[in-house]
């Protein structure tokens, strides 16, 4: 893979402001991990999709005095290879993986998103961090299958389908200069409904 530590903001600067995966991210012990090649992918995409405005970066007082680490996904039920820091989402995450999502009939219904902070160049532990949890992935009996989406316009940022259980989730890495995201959202057939809409009773 070719260093992943150049700035993906030109592809990528609607699904994911510099600031808003930055701000608050920790860094944390290193855990050893099997091996999982991290592809690159060498061909560009399509262009990408309508522009959206970006939200402006969090400020660097928002964030609590003791932010919280997460071990792994609670939706995904999936350990990560070290803790990851639990990142809020405006809608831009949300709307990029639809992006995503829409090109194979899907749409997400719940997410979650993690971010490291990595010095740069250090690819070792980047790779740690990604092989690691995406053995996890595969230990715990998910499927996994890398796409290729047309909404994806960088080579470095890298989508999976991984399914488990009747469900399907769909995986995003995208790694910045010195720290590395990871989005994930459970997805459901764009026809399907979540919940039934409950119906008006008018007054006779």
């Amino acid at each position: 893979m070719r260093s992943p530590f150049r700035s993906l903001l030109s592809a990528l600067t609607q699904a994911a402001p510099a600031g808003l995966l930055t701000a608050g991210l920790l860094s944390a012990g290193l855990v050893a991990v099997a091996s999982v090649a991290l592809p690159a992918h060498a061909e560009e995409h399509a262009k990408p999709a309508p522009k959206a405005a970006a939200p402006a970066p969090a400020k660097p007082g928002a964030k609590s005095a003791k932010a919280k680490l997460m071990v792994g996904s609670p939706m995904t039920k999936v350990r990560f290879s070290e803790p990851a820091f639990p990142l809020t989402d405006d809608g831009t995450y949300r709307g990029y993986m639809d992006r995503i999502l829409d090109e194979y009939g899907r749409r997400c219904v719940r997410q979650e998103q993690f971010g490291w902070e990595i010095a740069k160049d250090d690819q070792e532990r980047l790779d740690y961090i990604f092989q690691g949890t995406m053995t996890n992935y595969g230990r715990i009996g998910y499927l996994l299958g890398e796409i290729h989406p047309k909404a994806v316009t960088d080579p470095e940022t890298i989508a999976f389908l991984a399914d488990r259980e009747k469900k399907r989730f769909l995986l995003v890495w995208t790694p910045l200069e010195t720290s590395v995201l990871f989005m994930m959202c459970e997805t459901v057939d764009k026809a399907a409904k979540t919940e039934a809409t409950p119906k008006t009773v008018q007054k006779k």
